[in-house]
């Protein structure tokens, strides 16, 4: 295990990770302070905890969102395969008589 420090919204944590996920921890710390940075410099909420929850709830509706996506752009593929599938199978009787 290696430990990371990292600052999310001006507070250092000591963290242990595997060193192959270093770079990976550092870079989603680095996102979760970029979206409480962001939801602070809309001005409604003064507590750390409520700009924290707020800001989850954004990572997690832009999660839900992109899955959402994802799994459309999934459903596309499969669909297409099986009209590639489908013409191969055409082509492939019409090659036999």
């Amino acid at each position: 295990m290696a430990k990371a420090e990292v600052r999310i919204f001006n507070k250092n944590y000591a963290l242990k990770t595997s060193s192959e996920s270093m770079d990976d921890l550092l870079k989603y710390a680095a996102y979760v302070d970029e979206k409480m940075k962001e939801v602070a410099q809309e001005g409604r909420l003064v507590s750390t905890e409520k700009i924290a929850l707020v800001a989850a709830l954004n990572i997690a509706a832009e999660y839900f969102k992109v899955k959402k996506e994802l799994e459309k752009l999934e459903e596309e593929i499969e669909r297409k395969i099986g009209q590639l599938i489908h013409l191969v199978e055409q082509a492939g009787g019409e090659g036999g008589q």
